[in-house]
């Protein structure tokens, strides 16, 4: 069974699953952020930056139970 999300939250980790090496992420409003970290999606980075987990990447393959 896979965690619903909001839409903007699915949004939010597409556009982390495609951050580049080296490149910064996008930057979310606190309600998108918590929301992916409660579910364990996210990690907290430097700063107020976040960064997909395995756990994110699992979520948009649909590879989730």
């Amino acid at each position: 069974m896979s965690k619903s999300l909001s839409p903007e939250a699915i949004e939010a980790l597409r556009r982390l699953n495609e951050v580049g090496v080296g490149q910064p992420p996008p930057r979310f409003p606190q309600t998108v952020t918590a929301e992916l970290l409660a579910c364990g999606l996210v990690a907290e980075a430097s700063g107020d930056e976040v960064e997909i987990t395995c756990n994110g990447r699992q979520y948009l393959s649909g590879d989730c139970d």
